[in-house]
């Protein structure tokens, strides 16, 4: 019974497009951090999977990467607790921020391990060019770590590799897996139920010294693309890697959606420039207006449905039209009321009264 129960899990991930799958048993130590807020909805989905002791209880990749994101929110630690030198939200912002002025890859990369290593308090990360390689290697032999257990630390380490990998695809606007051509780890092979190391489509080297990105050559010259007039947030860079997750799955999430669902799900997460969202799903913005024009819409026309929806939203719970306004980005809520009646014919304060009335009959 319970290999059958497992053998139906993985044809139902491999249906699901979770071709890679995260053990519950191999981040039992992230599951047992039980006294986070209730708001972290998916983190508690998985704690609640996780009491039930079950056999071969997995996660999609893509869902733990969205847990990281919510807990480093809910615990104020973008490290999430897994150092003891605890890094405040918005470092990764402040990182991003650094390296919008780098002209090339390679620089980027230098000024990314410098400043982790000043957040960290310590040489961890470096960049070398060795033998016609560009490495990205973390030495995290002397790393303050929370905890010692090592098969935890091994996986977290390697799911940070995948993280920076999303930075610097994210930095360059390119997929930049083609360019990649070895992955090194400390862990020894074998003893993880996990399956999230599929994601690399190079050769592992395991029982490594450190863990290690390597690169060929050309990726050094690649420009930077981050706009210096809007930084990405911890948030954006996390949608980023999800995102590059469930591209690569071969039916998954993303894969199965199309354009203007993928377009409106950007929106939703708080992307509302065109830009962003071309970048974020991996387009080119005339490319994006093509694929949008192809299915008989726009951005602008999927923006302010999005918008249109989550202002009503935000009304249907009290929410003041001076703060919706500032939520959805208008410059004034002068700006918001002209929208949402050219939205729909009425003023916010109009759609209000209908709700009221609506309510006060039932």
């Amino acid at each position: 019974m319970i290999i059958k129960t497992a053998l139906s899990q993985e044809i139902e991930n491999l249906k699901q497009g979770n071709l890679f799958t995260v053990s519950l048993t191999d981040i039992k130590p992230l599951l047992d951090m039980t006294h986070i807020a209730t708001s972290a909805k998916i983190f508690h989905k998985y704690v609640n999977i996780n009491k039930q002791k079950k056999q071969k209880q997995t996660m999609p990749l893509s869902d733990y990467f969205r847990i990281l994101w919510e807990l480093s929110v809910a615990l104020q630690d973008e490290t999430i607790h897994l150092s003891s030198r605890h890094l405040m939200p918005g470092s990764t912002s402040y990182i991003m921020s650094n390296i919008s002025s780098c002209k090339n890859l390679e620089d980027a990369m230098k000024l990314i391990a410098k400043s982790y290593n000043m957040l960290h308090g310590g040489p961890y990360n470096r960049v070398e060019i060795r033998n016609g390689f560009l490495l990205y290697i973390i030495d995290d032999s002397q790393f303050p770590y929370m905890m010692e257990n090592e098969d935890y630390i091994h996986f977290t380490m390697e799911c940070v590799l995948i993280y920076l990998q999303g930075i610097l695809s994210f930095s360059t606007s390119q997929d930049l897996l083609p360019l990649l051509r070895k992955v090194y780890t400390k862990r020894k092979r074998g003893p993880m139920k996990s399956r999230h190391m599929g994601y690399w489509n190079v050769p592992v080297r395991y029982q490594s010294g450190q863990y290690t990105l390597m690169y060929d050559l050309s990726a050094a010259t690649l420009p930077i693309t981050i706009d210096q007039q809007h930084m990405p947030s911890s948030r954006e860079i996390y949608d980023h890697v999800i995102t590059m997750i469930v591209q690569i799955s071969s039916s998954g999430e993303v894969s199965t959606m199309g354009v203007v669902e993928q377009v409106h799900l950007a929106i939703e997460q708080g992307l509302l420039n065109q830009q962003d969202v071309a970048r974020h799903l991996g387009f080119s913005v005339p490319t994006l207006r093509r694929r949008l024009s192809m299915e008989n819409t726009t951005f602008r026309q999927l923006a302010s449905q999005a918008l249109n929806e989550k202002s009503k939203q935000l009304m249907s719970q009290g929410i003041h039209i001076n703060d919706i306004a500032d939520e959805l980005g208008f410059s004034d809520f002068r700006s918001f009321i002209r929208a949402f009646k050219n939205w729909n014919t009425i003023t916010p304060t109009a759609y209000l009264n209908t709700i009221n009335k609506k309510n006060t009959s039932n």
